[in-house]
């Protein structure tokens, strides 16, 4: 089997699933719009027209059709709707899969006419479109023909570098996050939550940020505004295979986003075995269960994210039993090799019911171990 990939090379995501599948047997090639090295994948980075921002996928939109003819594969697969899968519907190639992964379907259809029928377009002519979370394929449905269904394919989380490390209880609670450090992150209402818990706290607590972005100089002046210097740290970029060594500091794990397609983040940090405080926003419940494994909160609003943050600071029993609950949740969820299961058998299906090389199948229908909206 081959498959082309149009998608951001350098998303850690990507990485994830042309690697899985390459170990696989599968053939894997991307083309990407910006340029990254993906060792043993090919990568074919279409450039140029890069000040017209997200216009150059329809400048490009000729030249990508003909490096896929070119490339000849046995499936197109595009990791993200409004920009790739607009592209991979352009091409005209069957069969042909789109994953939905947040923005494009949260917030890029409110934008514009336009963007709404760029949405419906690209779902209207995939062979079947896959959602990370139960809530996001909900909202594709709103823009599928006649309100077709939408698979389930979670991101997942590797649950072996993902996992408790029996780290000792100490008076000392780490709080942090990783993110990208943009507004939609709300990383600077975990900073007006954690000026509360200094003021609770003192010493005993400090806050650990990870990740870079266009927000993180005003979220360092923040700080300084605040007199928190020495007790807040900015760690800039973390690497992903660095990330499990990062939640190993941590005894609190906090996602203030105010809006978040799925929250891999989350995840990501019970599988690590850490209690999550996060935002009570489109698909992090399905990530996050109030009182069970974490605790939601409304968004933009530190008085209730010190509030819970601070139940987890005084309380070192609800914090294991959280986590460990958060853990066991995430295994019978979101295990990823049970994940990219599911998207091998779209890829089987897909390839078994094609009488000729190309053909198109009926968009959004698909029942591989995923749920269905």
């Amino acid at each position: 089997m081959k498959v082309v990939y149009l998608a951001d090379a350098p998303y850690p995501h990507t990485w994830r699933w042309v690697e899985h599948f390459r170990a696989a047997g599968v053939q894997c090639e991307v083309i990407s719009f910006r340029p990254w090295d993906i060792p043993g994948i090919p990568v074919h980075y279409v450039n140029g027209g890069e000040a017209l921002g997200k216009a150059r996928y329809l400048l490009h939109a000729r030249r990508v059709k003909n490096l896929i003819r070119s490339l000849q594969p046995d499936l197109v697969h595009a990791l993200h709707l409004t920009s790739y899968g607009f592209l991979g519907a352009l091409s005209a190639f069957h069969p042909f899969v789109v994953s939905v992964w947040g923005t494009d379907v949260l917030e890029a259809p409110g934008l514009t006419p336009f963007h709404r029928w760029l949405t419906r377009y690209a779902l209207a002519r995939a062979d079947t479109v896959t959602a990370t979370g139960l809530h996001l394929a909900t909202e594709t449905t709103r823009y599928t023909p006649d309100g077709a269904p939408v698979t389930v394919v979670p991101y997942g989380v590797d649950l072996e570098r993902f996992a408790p490390r029996g780290k000792s209880v100490s008076d000392h609670v780490v709080i942090g996050t990783v993110s990208r450090l943009s507004s939609e992150k709300g990383i600077r209402y975990l900073i007006e939550a954690f000026e509360q818990l200094r003021e609770l706290y003192g010493g005993a607590v400090s806050l650990r940020i990870a990740g870079d972005g266009p927000e993180r100089s005003r979220l360092e002046a923040t700080v300084q505004r605040l007199s928190l210097e020495s007790s807040v740290q900015f760690r800039g970029w973390v690497e992903h295979a660095d990330v499990p060594t990062f939640l190993d500091e941590l005894d609190v794990f906090v996602m203030p986003s105010t809006w978040e397609g799925f929250g891999v983040a989350a995840a990501e940090a019970s599988a690590a075995g850490l209690p999550v405080v996060a935002t009570n926003v489109y698909g992090i419940p399905d990530v996050v269960i109030d009182g069970e494994t974490g605790l939601l909160v409304p968004p933009k609003d530190p008085g209730a994210l010190a509030r819970s943050v601070s139940l987890l600071v005084r309380d070192a029993q609800l914090r294991a039993k959280l986590g460990e609950a958060g853990r066991a949740y995430v295994a019978r969820h979101y295990d990823w090799t049970e994940n990219a299961r599911q998207m091998a058998s779209i890829y089987e299906r897909l390839l078994a019911n094609r009488p000729e090389r190309r053909m198109r199948t009926r968009a959004g229908v698909a029942t591989d171990g995923g749920a269905g909206t």
